[in-house]
């Protein structure tokens, strides 16, 4: 009986001690992108955990870098570095002489230290105990520009003791230098974002006009890591996406890249789902990487760029953990462990993968290892989690392409949006097809021409009765031919009253409207433009009605005050004519998308460019035999005609601005009378 008296008193005095907490429920939601390109909330892929530096007095740390189970801390504001033994929490600082504001840290396995100071404005190099060995001031290399700021935020090295540093507002790129220090030159530099009227003044100004209207600089590279391959991850700060479209600049690049040896970004995905506000990122072990904000938001990306998980959040109204205050480093050790640091606090977060995202870690894995059989199991299972993940329907259907079950890989890139893949997958069930079918269907296209001709003869001998209606519509669609080989002729011709007739140019509208609603929405699914829920029938219709509405009316109007002696109906007429190449060729050219794959995408390309081209001389010609202008006369008549065009949709969207905002303040004093009514 005293036994188990004691025993209870011994559990109840274990509980009241506090412990450890290594992982628990998530205070974060995971995030990962769905089928159809949406956020969707995911299984916990990591949990936050323990809290290292708590008690340590840390002063504004800017970085922090694992190595050996060691973790490496810049102390930026109390001028030091230290090492954290995570197996057994001793913490020692290195004696450093010279140390004014260390901002970036990297350990070679040699344990010798490279360290950015911002603050001295050079690269210490340090051995275990602190003696320095290397310094690296400003360059005074011809490469090194004297406008160039020179001020280091974090460094890097490579297996062959390269040295990578990236600085403030260094818009030429990486720095590089060698073992000894000597300045190598610059490293992956970002590309410059142009506007259209920056490129039309590149076109026509000179060099010194250039120089003396603007000065573009490319973004800077914020932060960067190495992989164990040599290559290195670099994030880069854009504009802020909040604010009003008219002063943003955003750049086209991705924020996360992955650099090869001549610093090109080789991500396979050319629009990465991304922040722009990205303060550091860390290379995993398998060729992925983590990007952290400033936010604390911590975006996980796999080999090619694809987006994993994202997680983490910023503190905003209480304290948590797994959420931040001004994060601005971020480092992984080879379990797969993160350690966040949280400048504004002075502390260290530490997560710990979840089963879902290991299982996610080995099925990427064993897909580029080639273990299909495995990695599809994997992946199949991570589908029964859930079914809605971009990167899951991916990563299975790259095991059933290598596994030669195409149909199936198709459904499932399919359902991914990714057209790349499918298009591999399409060429190899198009082939399979052609092997098992081609010689029938050979037949079948013979039978059904001969069967043509044939009908074609039987119809000349049968004498039909004759209609007048019948007749002239059979005439105007005869005309359609002649224009279509003799534009100059057949616009003669609605010029001088020959061609009158307002139905079949109704009819080739009404057919305009059909094609070009295929060609934008019911392409094949690789060449598709859009689809789905994601896009508004009303506006993609409106797209083509309002600015073909509008040419037929500001080419009247301007036609008559300059002088045209076309008709609003003849012009109404001619237009249809104008854009028949594109209603008749045009569904051949899209049925064709449905055969071709991405590899073959320049055919469709430049027949549909032709037919676009066609469509704009026709224009031109009608334009100028119409209104029986000359060559100089149309240009100038067109030019004005797309001015008026581009003023309307402006003033249209100025006055639907101004209803919305009188229709604002109408609902805010109804709203305003209800309440003091009620009242």
């Amino acid at each position: 009986m005293m036994k188990k008296i004691s025993a209870v008193i011994l559990a109840f005095l274990l509980l009241c001690v506090p412990m450890a907490a290594y992982a628990g429920e998530s205070t974060t939601y995971t995030y990962t992108t769905s089928v159809d390109g949406s956020w969707i909330r995911t299984q916990d892929a990591y949990l936050p955990g323990g809290i290292l530096f708590q008690n340590d007095g840390l002063l504004q740390p800017e970085d922090i870098f694992y190595k050996n189970g060691c973790l490496y801390i810049a102390d930026s504001g109390n001028r030091r570095i230290g090492r954290y033994q995570v197996e057994t929490g001793q913490l020692d600082w290195y004696e450093i002489e010279g140390l004014r504001k260390p901002t970036g840290i990297f350990v070679d396995d040699e344990e010798r230290l490279y360290i950015a100071d911002y603050g001295a404005e050079c690269v210490l190099g340090a051995d275990p105990d602190g003696n320095v060995f290397l310094k690296i001031e400003r360059p005074q290399s011809y490469l090194f520009s004297e406008s160039s700021r020179y001020k280091p935020k974090n460094v890097v090295l490579s297996s062959a003791g390269t040295i990578y540093v990236v600085g403030e507002g260094s818009y030429e790129g990486i720095m590089q230098f060698g073992p000894t220090g000597e300045f190598e030159g610059y490293y992956a530099a970002n590309t410059t974002p142009m506007s259209f009227l920056e490129q039309i003044e590149e076109l026509i100004f000179s060099q010194e006009q250039l120089e003396r209207l603007f000065n573009r600089a490319p973004r800077a590279i914020y932060n960067i890591d190495v992989t164990d391959r040599d290559l290195l991850f670099s994030v880069t700060q854009d504009v802020d996406t909040s604010l009003s479209w008219a002063t943003m600049e955003s750049s086209s690049d991705n924020n996360v890249k992955l650099h090869n040896l001549a610093g090109n970004d080789i991500f396979h995905e050319d629009e990465m789902i991304d922040e722009w506000n990205f303060v550091d990122v860390a290379a995993r072990a398998d060729g992925g990487c983590y990007a952290l904000t400033y936010a604390g938001m911590i975006n996980e990306y796999d080999l090619n760029g694809n987006l994993l998980f994202s997680f983490g959040g910023r503190a905003v109204s209480s304290e948590r953990g797994g959420l931040f205050s001004y994060a601005t480093a971020i480092d992984c050790d080879e379990n797969g462990f993160l350690y966040v640091l949280d400048r504004e606090k002075g502390i260290v977060q530490i997560f710990y993968p979840t089963e879902f995202a290991l299982i996610t870690h080995d099925a990427i894995v064993l897909t580029e290892a080639g273990d299909y059989d495995q990695a599809g199991a994997l992946w199949e299972n991570l589908l029964t989690i859930n079914g809605m993940s971009r990167i899951a329907h991916n990563g299975y259907g790259k095991t059933l392409y290598f596994s030669g079950r195409y149909e199936e890989a198709g459904n499932h890139f399919y359902l991914a949006e990714n057209k790349e893949d499918y298009s591999e997958v399409f060429w190899e069930i198009r082939d399979q097809t052609i092997n098992r079918l081609g010689g029938a269907a050979l037949v079948v296209l013979i039978v059904l021409y001969v069967l043509w001709r044939l009908g074609k003869r039987l119809v000349k001998k049968v004498t039909f009765p004759r209609v007048p209606a019948l007749e002239r519509l059979k005439e105007e669609w005869r005309f359609i031919k002649r224009f279509i080989r003799h534009p100059i002729d057949g616009s003669y011709d609605i010029r001088s009253n020959k061609k009158q007739g307002l139905v079949v140019p109704t009819i080739l509208y009404l057919l305009l409207i059909v094609v070009y609603m295929w060609d934008y929405l019911g392409r094949g699914f690789i060449f598709r433009i859009a689809g789905g829920t994601d896009v508004s029938v009303p506006v993609v219709l409106a797209v083509l009605v309002i600015p073909l509405a509008l040419w037929l009316t500001g080419s009247y109007l301007i036609g008559t005050i300059r002088d045209g002696e076309g008709s609003f109906k003849k012009i109404y007429i001619s237009t249809a004519y104008a854009v028949c190449p594109y209603l008749l060729y045009g569904p051949i050219v899209l049925l064709s998308t449905y055969v071709l794959t991405q590899n073959e995408a320049f055919v469709f390309l430049f027949f549909h460019t032709v037919l676009l081209a066609w469509c704009a001389v026709n224009l031109f010609i009608t334009t100028m035999e119409i209104h029986n202008y000359f060559i100089k006369e149309t240009i100038i008549n067109i030019l004005i005609i797309l001015f008026f065009i581009v003023m309307a949709v402006l003033a249209c969207i100025i006055l639907y601005l101004i209803w919305l905002s009188v229709w604002d303040y109408v609902a805010q004093i109804a709203g305003e009378v209800k309440y003091r009514v009620i009242q």
